[in-house]
Formats: C-alpha cells, sequence, structure tokens
C-alpha cells in the first residue's frame, strides 16, 4: 500500500483570472482525467488543479483511486481526507480567496465532494458532483450553507443510477443546502449542460 504525504496533481495556471477549478477524477482514472476540459478553450482563463488519487488500482500507476479497502467492504477515509485537506491548505487557500474555489467532482470524485468537500470550514464559490454517490452520511459544514452545490446526472447512466445523486441531493435538501440537480440526457458523462451549468456559475461570481 502507498502511503503518499501529499497528492500529485496537475496545474493549468492563468495570469487571467483569480478563480481556480479543483477536479477530483473517477474510479481508475488519473490527474489527466480532466485534462480535456481544462484545455477546453471555454475554460482556458482560469486557474486549473487536477487531483490524482493518491492510490493505485491493481498496481497501474495511472489508475487511481481515492480510497482502499481495509477488510470487505470497509474502506479507508480518514487518510484520503487528510491528504485532501493539507492540499487545500497548502495549495489553494494560501494563494486563492476560498469564495473563487470551486470543486468538481466525477463519479467517484463526487463521492469526495460529499465526504469531505461539503465539510469543509471555508466557504466555496460552488461544488459540482457529477454522476456520482454518497454514503448516505453527507456532514455539510454550516459555512457551506450558502456555497451553490451543482449536483449534475444523466439519465441514462448505467454504471452510477441517477438515483443516486438524487439520494445524495435529498440529504442535502434536509441541511438546507443551496442545492440543485441537473439532469441531462446520456450515460456517464460529462455532458455540455453540465459544461454551460459550470461555466455559468463560475462567470456570474
Amino acid at each position: 500500500m502507498e502511503n503518499n504525504k501529499e497528492l500529485n496533481y496537475t496545474s493549468l495556471l492563468s495570469e487571467q483570472s483569480n478563480k481556480v477549478i479543483v477536479a477530483f477524477h473517477g474510479w481508475q482514472g488519473n490527474k489527466d482525467s480532466f485534462l480535456p476540459l481544462a484545455k477546453n478553450s471555454l475554460f482556458k482563463n482560469y486557474n486549473w488543479f487536477l487531483l490524482e488519487g493518491p492510490y493505485m488500482v491493481g498496481n497501474n500507476p495511472k489508475r487511481r483511486t481515492w480510497s482502499y479497502e481495509i477488510e470487505p467492504d470497509v474502506f479507508e477515509y480518514e487518510e484520503p481526507k487528510g491528504l485532501i485537506y493539507n492540499f487545500f491548505r497548502k495549495k489553494i487557500f494560501n494563494n486563492y480567496q476560498s469564495k473563487n474555489v470551486y470543486v468538481i467532482g466525477f463519479s467517484l470524485g463526487a463521492l469526495v465532494c460529499y465526504e469531505f468537500i461539503c465539510t469543509m470550514e471555508e466557504p466555496l464559490g460552488a461544488i459540482f458532483p457529477i454522476s456520482g454517490f454518497s454514503r448516505n452520511n453527507i456532514n455539510l459544514n454550516k459555512n457551506q450553507k450558502n456555497t451553490p452545490i451543482i449536483i449534475g446526472h444523466g439519465s441514462d447512466d448505467e454504471i452510477v443510477l441517477p438515483e443516486k445523486s438524487m439520494e445524495a441531493y435529498q440529504l442535502l435538501r434536509k441541511q438546507n443546502a443551496n442545492v440543485r440537480i441537473v439532469s441531462y440526457s446520456g450515460g456517464h458523462r460529462i455532458s455540455n449542460t453540465m459544461i454551460n451549468e459550470i461555466l455559468n456559475r463560475i462567470k456570474l461570481d
């Protein structure tokens, strides 16, 4: 088992913006998974940090994940939370105002948004969990009550069913979160509809 002290990442930095997008890939992805979106001309003037899961899948360094199994159906969460928190403290909040920080998580990366990003004390610009799921225990920090949380999910997703995002939505609604859910046609992917949602939210601030 690896024991990384810091997360690996790719950064794309722009002098034209003080806003930053932090992206968490899905199961078996890596820090290059969000590269096409980060290089999209619509987002070229924003700063990006593309994070990489600290644990390998099947001893393949290009296939990464955000947790590991301690025993059957029991996963480690505190260690990756600590790594993520340290990254934000050192690389993000030391360089950007928290309200100018936007977080995208796809699939398993959306679970990272629910499990950790929603619990952070620093109020963020927005959180975008996409095609993901929660473990039914989202603990929204009171400082994130006004943070826009925009959940996206494809109506034809057969890998993570759309009902999983609806469950997370309901959990957040019960905590009076500023949350809404966007359904779009298609499967397990980030659609143009969701890309526009992200872009429009960032432009509003």
